[in-house]
């Protein structure tokens, strides 16, 4: 005797399971890039070309008589000359020509406030370097990445970046293994759900990006600031975190200063420090002190020396 097939319904409504397959595969492509608008920059602006060949602006500190060049990798929401001015100022008169690029999606580029996606960054730095090594070929290269920065520029080592040097400023590598699967979770929630929505974290984060308040009103105060991340940005940092700690092993380098990730120290169980860098790449992590630390001349002795080729700067206090 055939039995009666079960037609009770199962634990699950079809719209049920429509629905979640519906996120599932949303959640497949969440976090990814934005499409920017297509305009261009002024002929007349400096600029870098972006991989997939937008302009991405360009701040220049040209030295004298150079001895080695700097690139620079700003951190989220500023973007290079907002970051490094003060700093690339000092480098500068003692012979170290500067180029501060803002990164696509931020800054004065046309595509500010549209996340270009993590890869994307990590290339366009490649590119970048590859440009300003064009520009003075007899002269060493060295990146220094801070903050988001600092995990874009490690995650390009890792991906065969061209240079003699990095330096590592409070970057943004706390990924892999090493982040909280619930702070992941809640990131990749977030950009599924809410992708566009910008969190300010008024009234559960309470914390001041740094003691230079003059500093900190300026950026109030600028038009090119990229202010709250959107969720879809906060899971892009999540991804550009993920692809530094890749670019990491469980060793610190010889040579490389003590270092901190965002508050972390290595030589103190804060995880690795070091990256599998191309033949020749010496990295160093100084200490600043929070995003604008950058602008503090007083600060700028710990930069020097993980670079390296300077002396510190007279304590203006």
């Amino acid at each position: 005797m055939v039995p009666e097939p079960d037609c009770r319904a199962p634990w699950l409504s079809a719209w049920e399971l429509s629905a979640l397959a519906a996120l599932a595969l949303a959640g497949c492509a969440v976090g990814g890039a934005l499409q920017a608008p297509p305009a261009a920059l002024p002929p007349t602006t400096p600029h870098l070309a972006a991989t997939e060949g937008s302009a991405l602006t360009l701040a220049e500190w040209p030295a004298e008589a150079p001895k080695a060049v700097i690139l620079t990798v700003h951190g989220y929401g500023d973007y290079g000359a907002s970051t490094f001015t003060p700093a690339a100022e000092f480098w500068a008169a003692h012979g170290l020509t500067t180029y501060a690029y803002d990164q696509r999606g931020f800054g004065r580029n046309a595509s500010f406030g549209h996340w270009p996606g993590a890869a994307a960054l990590a290339v366009d730095l490649r590119g970048a370097a590859r440009q300003v090594r064009a520009r003075h070929p007899c002269l060493p290269l060295i990146v220094v990445g801070h903050s988001m920065g600092g995990g874009v520029a490690l995650a390009a080592a890792g991906q065969g970046l061209q240079a003699d040097g990095l330096v590592l400023a409070a970057p943004a590598i706390r990924g892999g293994a090493a982040m909280n699967p619930l702070h992941r979770l809640a990131a990749w929630g977030g950009a599924t759900l809410m992708p566009e929505h910008r969190f300010t974290g008024r009234g559960l984060v309470e914390i001041q990006a740094s003691d230079n308040i003059e500093v900190l009103r300026a950026l109030g105060r600028d038009p090119h600031y990229l202010r709250p991340p959107s969720a879809r940005e906060l899971l892009g940092l999540v991804w550009v975190a993920d692809m530094a700690a890749a670019a990491a092993p469980a060793r610190r380098p010889a040579g490389a200063v003590a270092a901190r990730r965002h508050g972390r120290d290595p030589a103190r169980g804060g995880g690795a420090a070091g990256v599998r860098l191309p033949a020749g790449l010496a990295p160093a992590v100084p200490r600043p002190a929070g995003r604008a630390g950058v602008a503090r001349r007083r600060r700028l002795g710990r930069w020097n020396r993980a670079i390296g080729l300077l002396p510190s700067p007279p304590r203006l206090d």
